[in-house]
């Protein structure tokens, strides 16, 4: 007596029918899913080229933290912090102080460049040496050279009275810094005034 093998009870063998309303099913959910996409990639496209931040940058003022169009200028020294900075980077023989009325009624007459100047600063010392510093701020560039040139006057001067009771001191103003920057004149002499002269352009520039 023969007998046909037994099928598994809860064996399915699926009709050519549904094997293609299956394979249609996965095609159509691949497809929904390539659009959705599509255009999420289209939104992010459009919102990047009209200047909108994209989620990974989001800023509340309509550009990316990370790019800027505008970069604010550092505001310029005032002469008291010019005079600290070159006070600071120069070596002197003591520690000068800092005098910002010095000059008002110093002998050599300086109150004479009252009209061509805004401010100055200064550092001098308490011995019997000529090193100082000063800085000044003109009205405008034309008043600059008329400073400078009141400067040189001055180290002739400081070179005569030194010699008269500290002669030891008078080759400090051998080769004086002064130097002029837009309205900025500096004078500054030190126990090395090539140093100095170096500090100087480098605060300046």
């Amino acid at each position: 007596m023969n007998h046909s093998p037994l099928k598994h009870p809860h064996t399915v063998v699926p009709c050519p029918k549904m094997k293609r309303a299956t394979a249609r099913l996965a095609a159509a959910r691949l497809t929904a899913a390539l659009l959705a996409a599509a255009n999420i990639a289209a939104a992010l496209s459009f919102s990047s080229c009209n200047g909108n931040p994209t989620p990974d940058h989001p800023d509340t003022d309509g550009h990316t933290e990370m790019i800027t169009d505008t970069a604010e200028s550092a505001a310029p020294l005032s002469v008291g912090e010019l005079a600290d900075q070159i006070a600071a980077g120069c070596t002197f023989s003591e520690e000068l102080s800092r005098n910002d009325v010095y000059l008002d009624t110093h002998p050599f007459g300086f109150s004479a460049l009252k009209e061509q100047l805004v401010s100055y600063a200064a550092y001098v010392p308490s011995g019997i040496i000529p090193e100082e510093v000063f800085v000044f701020e003109a009205v405008s560039t034309d008043d600059t050279a008329a400073i400078a040139d009141k400067l040189r006057a001055y180290v002739a001067y400081q070179a005569e009275e030194y010699a008269k009771y500290a002669a030891s001191q008078v080759p400090k103003l051998d080769d004086p810094v002064i130097v002029t920057h837009d309205t900025i004149v500096v004078y500054v002499i030190s126990t090395d005034n090539a140093a100095a002269q170096t500090v100087v352009n480098d605060i300046l520039n």
